[in-house]
């Protein structure tokens, strides 16, 4: 009886996180390749929107998991996600500050370094965000190492908290390079046709 009992504790503990998390598995890959297509054509008509894409799911994902982290000694459910809503903003606006540090600060020197090898060693400071080519090379790059690092701090930070849904997280946190990537397979494609 007792056994049943813990049972059906951890599968009502589950469901209740399970309503206030990233969904996990298929689910998670079909939300996010349902996201991906308004992405990609965003970025495909304005390449500047793969790097504004990258890091607002960079922060998305950080806001997610520093959420989880703020309820993760909660007993009840319903509590868990009250205090989760009730403190989103704060967790988004601590994710937005610490995000633009790091991976911000570095990932953004090494794409604009991209952007100014691809741009032929030059940057026109005027109008840079104009320029396809240069412009989705430094998003590629943007992209991948932000989705990189926060991969590996979600690996990281899922040791500490053995419940968090690290699938949804991943994948949220390297769709932003997913994105610059279809862009620009997009338009390597229609500069050869």
């Amino acid at each position: 009886v007792r056994t049943r009992t813990a049972g059906a504790a951890r599968t009502a503990k589950s469901r209740a996180e399970g309503a206030t998390t990233l969904p996990a598995g298929n689910t998670a890959l079909l939300l996010l390749a349902v996201l991906a297509v308004p992405c990609v054509v965003a970025s495909v008509m304005w390449p500047i929107a793969s790097i504004v894409i990258t890091a607002a799911f960079v922060v998305l994902t950080r806001a997610l998991w520093m959420s989880h982290y703020l309820v993760r000694n909660r007993a009840e459910g319903w509590l868990r996600a009250v205090v989760r809503t009730v403190t989103f903003p704060f967790a988004l606006s601590g994710a937005l500050v610490s995000a633009a540090v790091w991976p911000g600060t570095p990932v953004a020197v090494a794409a604009a370094g991209a952007l100014w090898i691809t741009g032929g060693g030059q940057i026109d400071t005027a109008a840079w965000w104009h320029q396809p080519a240069p412009v989705t090379a430094a998003a590629v790059v943007f992209g991948m190492l932000c989705g990189g690092i926060t991969g590996r701090e979600i690996e990281r930070v899922g040791a500490r908290l053995p419940d968090l849904r690290r699938e949804g997280l991943r994948a949220l946190a390297v769709l932003g390079g997913f994105v610059a990537l279809c862009a620009a397979a997009v338009r390597a494609i229609a500069l050869l046709l």
